[in-house]
């Protein structure tokens, strides 16, 4: 035969293992098992190494109990094809089902490293570390498998989910639940051995309502916090900067930091897109016009609470004085404080943040005509060298129509209507449900 004709008889082979994989498919898919398995045996025989035959037909097998069988068809299967994770994960549950816990855990890591970002597998994991009573290690899978499927939108609507997978996200949220409740619990008794039961009545209502242990009173419907919501202030959008009259102090040197503005933006050095979204994210299309765009554009101090310590060394003055700010200070999460460069024409869409018991302000330092924000209701601009202040969890946005660059000093401050024992409570409950699962991040 020649090559020609050869490659004619390769071409028509994989043209069938290809039509006979699809007709499995389709089989499998409207729910015909029966007629699918004996496809994905057919299939076999032409291609004793297909990964979906292979998986199907060990699932079927578990499903039926046979359990060697299964562990037999992935174990075949994870030979053939050591770089797919989902042959892994399924060896996983097979091993689980056999009682083989360590071999679980092993293949569940396996498949964990070839794809860090497989909530599936972190929740498997986390119930067969649960079952050898590693708690500790659990809870951490459990931590990363909701986390995974939250970034995925897998927990916009469960009830569409596999029923396998729904009882796993419930179960994985259970025992989160139950966890941060007692780090809470923990965490605040040396604040409340300290204060009046009086001091916590606001705190306790607030975990109350986060842990859906009570409804959240009816509010505006443009403030949503999109993390949690502290009970019993005003639900107020705009603060006046009479309100803080330790802005005189940031006002009085806005030339100052006006300079080292200029000199940075001259540099064009420390700069980076506010939004960094990443592009599977549920979120990402809704931020598609600004992700990691120069449009709207950020030089930061401190982000989630974190120093830039080069860009804070080339803006001595703006750093110290921000320094010296009763900032809203919560490890790991804030204070944000940062030049905010909105490019011309750019437009930051409607958007809400993450709890009420943070204020946003930003002072004034270039600002053109036909630039505008939006919070709730109310449209304001900006004055050069004053403050606006405003509650983030009310929808807002804004936007720069002019020809020039519109920049603000922007930094997070506490809710005054806070108490300081509140605050205090506030800052402990946050930072410890972040070692529990990271606080979404909010846009400006």
């Amino acid at each position: 035969m020649t090559s020609s004709g050869l490659l004619n008889t390769a071409t028509a082979d994989q043209r069938e293992t290809a039509s006979l994989a699809e007709a499995a498919r389709r089989n499998a898919e409207s729910n015909q098992i029966s007629a699918a398995a004996d496809l994905y045996r057919q299939l076999l025989q032409r291609d004793p190494g297909h990964p979906e035959a292979l998986s199907f037909l060990g699932m079927q097998a578990l499903a039926g109990g046979d359990l060697g069988q299964s562990l037999a068809l992935f174990e075949r299967a994870v030979a053939a094809h050591p770089e797919d994770a989902a042959l892994f994960k399924n060896l996983g549950l097979v091993q689980r089902a056999r009682g083989a816990l360590p071999e679980a855990v092993a293949a569940l890591d396996a498949a964990l490293r070839l794809q860090p970002e497989f909530p599936v597998a972190h929740l498997h994991k986390g119930a067969v570390l649960e079952q050898l009573g590693r708690s500790d290690e659990a809870l951490n899978s459990f931590v990363a498998g909701l986390m995974q499927a939250g970034d995925l939108g897998l927990m916009v609507q469960p009830e569409r989910l596999p029923a396998g997978l729904r009882q796993a996200l419930q179960h994985a949220m259970s025992v989160v639940q139950q966890a941060r409740e007692a780090r809470l619990t923990q965490a605040l008794a040396p604040l409340r051995a300290g204060h009046p039961a009086a001091d916590f009545v606001r705190v306790d209502q607030c975990l109350r309502t986060y842990f859906g242990q009570e409804a959240l009173p009816a509010g505006n419907p443009l403030q949503r916090c999109t993390f949690m919501t502290f009970p019993g202030v005003p639900s107020q959008a705009w603060f006046e900067r009479e309100q803080f009259p330790w802005f005189a102090e940031i006002e009085r040197h806005t030339g100052e930091i006006r300079d080292e503005l200029f000199e940075v933006l001259r540099g064009d050095e420390g700069f980076r897109p506010f939004i960094e979204m990443r592009r599977n994210h549920p979120g990402a299309k809704y931020w598609e016009a600004l992700n990691y765009s120069p449009n709207w554009n950020a030089f930061f101090f401190y982000r989630d609470g974190h120093r830039f310590d080069a860009n804070c060394a080339r803006c001595p003055v703006t750093a110290g004085l921000l320094d010296t700010l009763p900032l809203s200070r919560v490890a790991d999460h804030s204070p944000e404080t940062l030049f905010s460069v909105l490019k011309p024409g750019a437009h930051i869409p409607p958007h809400t943040g993450v709890i009420n018991t943070r204020l946003v302000a930003h002072l004034a330092l270039i600002i053109p005509p036909d630039c505008g924000i939006r919070v709730g209701t109310e449209t304001r601009g900006w004055k050069e060298g004053e403050c606006i202040v405003f509650d983030d969890t009310f929808e807002h946005e804004a936007w720069n129509k002019s020809a020039r660059t519109r920049v603000v000093l922007i930094f997070d401050i506490w809710n005054p209507y806070l108490s300081e024992v509140e605050r205090q409570a506030v800052r402990i409950v946050v930072e410890e449900l972040g070692r529990l699962g990271r606080v979404s991040d909010r846009e400006e």
